[in-house]
């Protein structure tokens, strides 16, 4: 019984992994942000542009330095592949 619980818990996982990278098959990372004020940012100049974006946290299993993740998280903003030229305008501009 137990074998099967956890052989049903494969399948779910790896059906959701397999989900989750096709999803970012048409999606492009532009950006690596670290820490929330640089994440908040670029996402306010994605947004004041209408460029549709993804957010990415990978997860920092190592880090113990709680106090500051704040300013150390990693964020990787994704958008489609046709908007990535508006994207890096709407980034780099003023």
């Amino acid at each position: 019984m137990m074998s099967i619980i956890i052989g049903m818990l494969i399948l779910i996982i790896a059906c959701f992994v397999t989900a989750k990278l096709m999803t970012y098959k048409y999606w492009t990372c532009i950006y690596t942000a670290f820490g929330h004020d640089n994440y908040f940012k670029v996402i306010a100049k994605l947004e004041s542009e209408g460029v549709r974006f993804k957010t990415k946290t990978p997860m920092n299993l190592g880090s113990t330095d709680f106090q500051n993740r704040n300013k150390t998280t990693q964020y990787d903003v994704f958008v489609k592949k046709e908007d990535e030229q508006a994207a890096q305008r709407a980034i780099h501009s003023g």
